[in-house]
């Protein structure tokens, strides 16, 4: 057969496959791979989530680096109070065989802090103002703190007076006999003090303690004479503890309350 339009001679065109596999020998293009879109958007996602990650660290260091750093300046010491004299105006039994009793105490306050300042009674409770005297566990005098600021690296005195009566049928059997004779000789009167003191923190004139609960509380433990004499009463004996009340939590401090 003669070669035509319509046959071509051997070899005039290539073999199947030649140029690919696919219709027409052309193979089908292929544009980029499966899940590449996917993988680049998860590296994507990894960076962003580690760039925060980095940004929160650094955040903390510099909040705990700043707070560290201002601590140290501020250089925080806790308030001192001494009670410079403790007064008996009157303390006696009445002819019914009750308890009347009228105290004084002058307090002295010392704030050993450059930078902050105090204000000291004003507080939401009335019971978080407060300052009781027990004798046998019956409440034999009380009083309030009179609001006052205790300036920066300044000392204020202040008085306080504490009021107490007490019937006869209070005093469980021979407590009041034992308290009568004390008195009579001038012996040694074992009491118990406790105070709660609300406080409140300024710097730079500011106050930095809204919204949050400061209460200090002071129990003394004390033996006393001179408490029917209407003079300053000799105090012996005292042991102190202080806690530091933070809304409803309490902290145990090493703080230093002196009887003079």
């Amino acid at each position: 057969m003669h070669p035509g339009p319509y046959h071509p001679p051997p070899g005039a065109y290539p073999p199947p496959g030649a140029y690919g596999s696919g219709p027409y020998g052309r193979n089908v293009p292929r544009y980029g791979h499966p899940g590449g879109g996917s993988r680049r958007g998860g590296c994507s996602c990894a960076k962003v989530y580690c760039c925060c990650c980095c940004f929160l660290f650094i955040t903390v260091v510099l909040i705990i680096g700043g707070a560290a750093a201002a601590y140290f300046i501020i250089d925080p010491k806790i308030p001192k109070f001494s009670i410079d004299s403790f007064e008996s105006k009157s303390f006696g039994f009445s002819d019914d065989g009750g308890l009347k009793s009228e105290l004084q105490a002058t307090i002295k306050a010392e704030n050993p802090n450059k930078y902050l300042e105090f204000i000291f009674g004003e507080a939401n409770d009335p019971k978080d103002n407060s300052f009781k005297i027990f004798y046998s566990n019956l409440e034999i005098g009380s009083g309030t703190l009179p609001i006052f600021t205790l300036s920066k690296k300044n000392t204020t005195t202040i008085k306080m007076d504490l009021k107490g009566e007490l019937k006869k049928d209070s005093f469980a059997e021979g407590s009041g006999e034992s308290l009568a004779d004390k008195l009579k000789n001038n012996d040694k009167v074992p009491l118990l003090t406790v105070a709660m003191v609300p406080i409140k923190f300024k710097l730079s004139g500011q106050e930095i303690s809204k919204g949050v609960r400061f209460v200090v509380n002071v129990n003394t433990t004390m033996n006393v004479k001179n408490l029917a004499q209407g003079k300053n009463l000799e105090i012996s004996d005292s042991k102190t503890d202080i806690a530091l009340h933070i809304n409803k939590y309490a902290h145990k401090l090493n703080g230093k309350f002196d009887f003079f």
